[in-house]
């Protein structure tokens, strides 16, 4: 027998022992109801002594632990190794043998993200300088020496300016390497020469009123004039902001879109008598492999000679999917391609909504 499944049945071994020592209560310690076995009929509690030994209590305590576990493992492997297998066979009624897909779900998840918000910040590259670079710090070079040679002439010191842009260039190594200077730059929401937003609403009361801005064009104008506003000093990365809010909406992104995945299995295979809930649960299963092929790409990306895994494991999961869809509703190779296509294209459309949804929430809370 499989290990894991001999650990998955340490419940069954582990509850055969505790027979014997039964607390024969007539009714449950519990919530009352009358019992006709082992185990509550209504509430699951076991009938145990009301009272328990230390030797007791840890028997009990290692038999639950066993079958969390168990369950737990028994879960990871169908997961990986029979994509698709998990629902089909909760949906059948195989519930208990199981670890809960929502339980697993939130387990996963949490770690997913917890890798994903723990992901180290790219350290500041260095990097060949090109010719543009060495003309843009001998051209700044100049500029210090040129303020610096005006100043001394203030105080009579007789000096002549050194073409150090020229001198700069030939004294400069074409191996050197250097931090390349980091460019704060404009942002640019749109194309706007407003400065302020009196300046635009100055601008637009000239205008008659059919040739204003409408709602949308003046609220991207408004944000773009305070976010260009807010950047412009250098002191804030726009960059750095968008990205760090933009991770931050990546979870809820992925969990509203959960239902969706599974509406869209819903008219794909509408014909088949599954109900939206069965669908449901196949999504929140495919959800988990996710979760759990994106941890293990996430700690192959860390070293570089594994990005290669990384890149073997996300083309992994895709395909995984049309494995999980043959498997679960049982059509032939041909159709479930087809779907599968289908399905890519309209919820990959989906992604993109969300994330040009996302792109205008992130722009209003910055």
């Amino acid at each position: 027998m499989d290990p894991i499944e001999m650990l998955a049945g340490a419940e069954g071994a582990a509850g055969a022992e505790q027979e014997g020592k039964s607390g024969n209560h007539k009714n449950c310690l519990n919530c009352g109801s009358e019992l006709k076995g082992h185990y509550c009929h209504e509430c699951g509690q076991k009938d145990l002594p009301k009272r328990q030994t230390i030797l007791e209590l840890l028997s009990n305590f290692v038999s639950s632990f066993s079958n969390y576990e168990g369950k737990f493992l028994l879960t990871v492997k169908y997961l990986i190794l029979r994509p698709g297998f998990l629902a089909q066979d909760y949906n059948a009624g195989h519930r208990e043998r199981y670890f809960h897909p929502v339980r697993m779900y939130a387990f996963i998840s949490f770690v997913f993200f917890l890798l994903f918000f723990s992901l180290p910040e790219e350290p500041d590259t260095k990097t060949e300088l090109t010719e543009e670079d060495r003309k843009e710090l001998a051209a700044d070079s100049l500029k210090s020496r040129t303020k610096l040679n005006k100043q001394m002439a203030m105080y009579g010191v007789d000096t002549t300016v050194v073409n150090f842009d020229s001198l700069a260039l030939a004294q400069m190594p074409d191996s050197a390497k250097v931090k390349k200077k980091k460019k704060s730059g404009n942002f640019n929401l749109t194309k706007s020469d407003f400065k302020t937003i009196e300046a635009y609403d100055s601008a637009q009361l000239t205008l008659p009123e059919d040739e204003r801005d409408g709602w949308l064009k003046r609220r991207l104008m408004l944000r773009n004039i305070e976010l260009s506003k807010r950047y412009s000093d250098g002191k804030s990365d726009f960059q750095s902001d968008f990205l760090n809010a933009a991770k931050e909406q990546f979870p809820k992104m992925l969990f509203f879109l959960l239902p969706v995945f599974a509406l869209l299995l819903k008219l794909l295979y509408v014909r088949h008598n599954y109900f939206y809930s069965e669908h449901l649960v196949f999504s929140i299963y495919f959800y988990n492999f996710f979760y759990f092929a994106g941890s293990l790409m996430i700690l192959a990306g860390l070293l570089s000679y594994l990005n290669w895994l990384a890149v073997l494991i996300g083309w992994g999961t895709y395909i995984y999917l049309l494995f999980s869809m043959k498997r679960m509703y049982g059509q032939g190779w041909g159709k479930t391609v087809v779907k599968f296509f289908l399905f890519s294209f309209v919820f990959g459309f989906c992604l993109l909504f969300a994330f040009l949804i996302n792109l205008a929430v992130i722009l209003m809370i910055l």
